[in-house]
């Protein structure tokens, strides 16, 4: 195989193939004579996914015999390059089959809906399948960003599809994170593109006094992409956007849009961070403190998703908070191999197959919840129970999808988590070498730990969904009202069995045969100058590991006992603490910033009396000195005229006597007299002049004081509501959390969709402004 890549309009073709469908979509919308029944536009869209599907699949010999294949086209002042390499083809195989199989589970789940709002969706999921092909095959950080943009703002409608109001404040939410996520990751594209880099296929250049430029742009990238793969902290829009998205969508959310994340990530420190010869002495201290904050950013985000998922009641809540902590699966395998360097192989192996077993396995349950919450009505884990009689194939169907989550031998998911746990050991013995060994040692325990709360999780689902008796007689109250679940009549329908199936083939298939992916991975790692000679063995050899099996029985082994002890004490049926939520954290500092407020507007008020009172004090004061002065000057101007008038005449007994100063008596008459003049118009005009100038401080005070009180009672009011609000949304449970959440978002949830929209599309626009300019600079 060679790395000199070829020309080829293949990846041009993928990228157009999903608009030039949702063009047609569009118009038929528009033109009557274009107008589509239901079944032909649902045929429509599922023969389109699958075209551009099989477009990648005959896409894979040229990336596999030339290295990558690559195009570009102009975009207004400059061109956007797309390149399709190992990674890519094989994220972008992902991708497609997911979304044949979410468009085939779709066109039944969305039999009951109205039209219009099916074909919003399929509209929505053509657009958002460009997208995603996009960002997995950008050349470079500005195609990358274009993408990442257009994956974020279109997604904010399949989180919004329902129109309720909680899928309105989960759009809410999850358009602001991804904005937020969207411009730090512009942030990072300048930062790089300051240091001269900005392909994706070269490293980020290190040069003297450029270090804290050089993490800068790191930290921003991680922590842009790590929005949209849900890493904790950055996870909030997560669970509720899942959630509220109807099941389809929620699979692509899950399975396939959240991998943007992880894939950016993986450009960053895998392309863009990557130590090579020429740069080792000044890059590899700074990858190594950039692959452990990574891999312990992972090892929290998977437990703590664990521990959140173990206490759901909402079956694709408990999906949802599982995405989070497979997520920190990725993180930590991405970590370990950035730690170890040119040794990191496993750890990309290993991350990079999880990416594509997490998405099979992800999209399985997604939709086989579809299917449960398409017969009974609901999701509540509470109210349902027994559905394996009624619904056998989706049991059988869903047990794969957990069994291979959960680490079974012989299904994928066991052969992923066991190379990333070895690239973690792997880590461990680097470090003892160059220290950090204790705490790699601790993050493998917490790894093992998540493992069997992965089992547990996954297993409480299976069980309260298809075992045992049914329970959804017993109803339950939420947002004050009764609800209830319905006993399902029948399987699920063929479409749905069908994408099932398809699925957990792909679960079984690469459980059985790991290396098929290994071709891909081995290019991939090539054009990374990684050594790729044992990745076939280590894709095959946890099978025959007699350590790693016995670690995936006793993982599951553990799992169900923590699932049984849960369930028998009665611990499910416990509120989880609410201090432990990040909803919670922001209502607290909501809180705080009331009663801060409170005490800060008590403080203007006093603040406001003192200084009206001061002022007033002032105005008096002022209002005395000019009349003291207008006394002492009009007193003054008194006795200079009379002085005045008493040197210009002649005494009476004088006037006998011969004058001897005629000339001088006259020079100082005409010099004096406006003299006095002056100084008796001063005399007059002091105390007018007082008077005017105590009444203009008198009104200055009291509008002051005035406007000091309006701004007072204004943040009053303000701080009033917001600490009102909080308070009634601080106490959170499970049973009423969204009710209490949407009570503090009242005011804005009519609005947040329109008000999203027009965000979108103002970004929108700046987003293609910015580009443009962006891509005159580099070109």
């Amino acid at each position: 195989m060679t790395e000199q890549g070829v020309r080829h309009i293949g990846p041009l073709l993928l990228v157009l193939a999903p608009l030039v469908a949702a063009a047609w979509l569009t118009l038929a919308a528009l033109v009557p004579a274009l107008r589509l029944s239901e079944r032909g536009r649902h045929a429509l869209v599922l023969a389109n996914t699958l075209l551009t599907f099989l477009g990648v699949v005959a896409l894979v010999p040229a990336v596999l015999a030339h290295g990558f294949v690559e195009a570009s086209v102009p975009a207004l002042l400059g061109e956007l390059r797309f390149r399709l390499d190992g990674v890519g083809a094989l994220l972008a195989l992902l991708a497609g089959f997911v979304w044949c199989c979410s468009t085939l589970h779709a066109g039944a789940y969305f039999a009951a809906e109205e039209p219009s709002k099916a074909r919003r969706y399929h509209l929505t999921s053509l657009v958002t399948l460009a997208g995603m092909l996009t960002v997995l095959m950008a050349a470079d950080l500005v195609t990358l960003y274009v993408g990442f943009e257009w994956l974020g703002l279109v997604a904010y409608l399949f989180v919004v599809h329902s129109g309720t109001k909680a899928a309105e404040a989960a759009g809410l939410k999850y358009l602001a994170l991804t904005l937020l996520g969207g411009f730090a990751v512009l942030a990072g594209v300048l930062l790089v593109h300051a240091l001269g880099g900005g392909d994706l296929a070269t490293p980020v250049a290190v040069a003297s006094g450029q270090q804290g430029l050089r993490t800068a742009a790191a930290i921003c990238l991680l922590l842009g992409f790590g929005v949209k793969a849900g890493a904790l902290g950055l996870h909030s829009w997560l669970p509720d956007a899942h959630a509220a998205a109807p099941a389809p969508a929620s699979a692509l959310l899950s399975a396939v849009m959240i991998k943007a994340g992880a894939y950016g990530i993986v450009r960053t420190l895998g392309n863009l961070y990557r130590v090579e010869g020429e740069q080792l002495l000044a890059a590899v201290g700074q990858a190594e403190t950039l692959g452990l904050i990574v891999l312990w950013w992972g090892v929290a985000t998977m437990l703590v998703g664990v521990v959140m998922a173990l206490w759901q009641h909402q079956a694709k809540r408990l999906l949802a908070y599982s995405s989070v902590s497979q997520m920190g699966f990725i993180l930590a395998g991405v970590g370990a191999a950035t730690y170890l360097g040119p040794d990191g192989a496993i750890g990309w192996t290993g991350s990079l197959f999880h990416v594509v077993n997490h998405g099979l396995f992800k999209a399985l349950l997604f939709l086989a919840m579809g299917a449960v919450i398409a017969a009974t009505g609901t999701g509540d884990l509470r109210r349902l129970g027994g559905l394996a009689r009624r619904m056998p194939w989706t049991f059988a169907l869903t047990a794969v999808g957990v069994a291979g989550i959960a680490g079974l031998p012989l299904l994928n998911g066991f052969v992923s988590k066991s190379v990333i746990h070895h690239a973690l050991e792997y880590a461990m013995a680097h470090a003892r070498e160059g220290g950090h060994a204790h705490g790699l040692a601790v993050a493998e325990r917490l790894f093992t730990l998540t493992t069997v709360g992965t089992a547990a999780a996954l297993i409480k689902l299976l069980s309260l969904t298809f075992l045992g008796s049914w329970r959804g007689d017993a109803t339950t109250r939420s947002g004050g009202r009764t609800e209830g679940a319905t006993w399902p009549s029948r399987e699920a329908p063929r479409a749905m069995l069908a994408a099932l199936a398809a699925l957990a083939l792909a679960v079984v298939t690469l459980g059985l045969r790991p290396g098929s992916v290994a071709p891909l991975l081995v290019g991939a790692l090539e054009a990374w100058r990684l050594p790729s000679g044992e990745v076939v063995r280590w894709l095959n050899e946890p099978i025959t590991h007699a350590g790693d099996l016995r670690a995936a029985a006793l993982a599951l082994l553990l799992g169900a006992l923590v699932h049984l002890g849960c369930a028998r004490t009665g611990l499910y049926a416990r509120r989880f603490p609410a201090w432990l939520s990040l909803d919670w954290l922001v209502l607290a500092l909501l809180r705080s910033a009331s009663g801060g407020g409170l005490a800060l507007q008590r403080v203007a008020e006093r603040v406001s009396a003192t200084l009206r009172a001061r002022l007033l004090a002032w105005g008096r004061a002022l209002g005395g000195a000019d009349r003291a002065a207008s006394e002492r000057y009009g007193s003054l101007a008194a006795r200079l005229g009379a002085g005045l008038r008493t040197g210009s005449q002649v005494p009476a007994g004088a006037a006998q006597e011969p004058r001897v100063d005629s000339a001088r008596t006259r020079w100082q008459q005409a010099l004096l007299a406006p003299l006095h003049g002056l100084c008796g118009a001063i005399a007059r005009r002091l105390p007018e002049r007082g008077g005017a100038l105590r009444g203009v401080a008198r009104r200055r005070a009291r509008s002051l004081w005035r406007g000091l009180e309006r701004r007072s009672h204004w943040l009053a009011r303000r701080l009033d509501a917001s600490w009102r609000l909080a308070r009634e949304t601080g106490q959170l449970d499970e049973v009423e959390r969204e009710r209490l959440m949407l009570a503090a978002r009242a005011r804005i949830q009519r609005q947040s969709r329109d008000v999203g929209l027009g965000m979108a599309l103002l970004v929108l626009i700046w987003l293609v402004v910015l580009a443009s300019f962006a891509l005159r600079v580099t070109s």
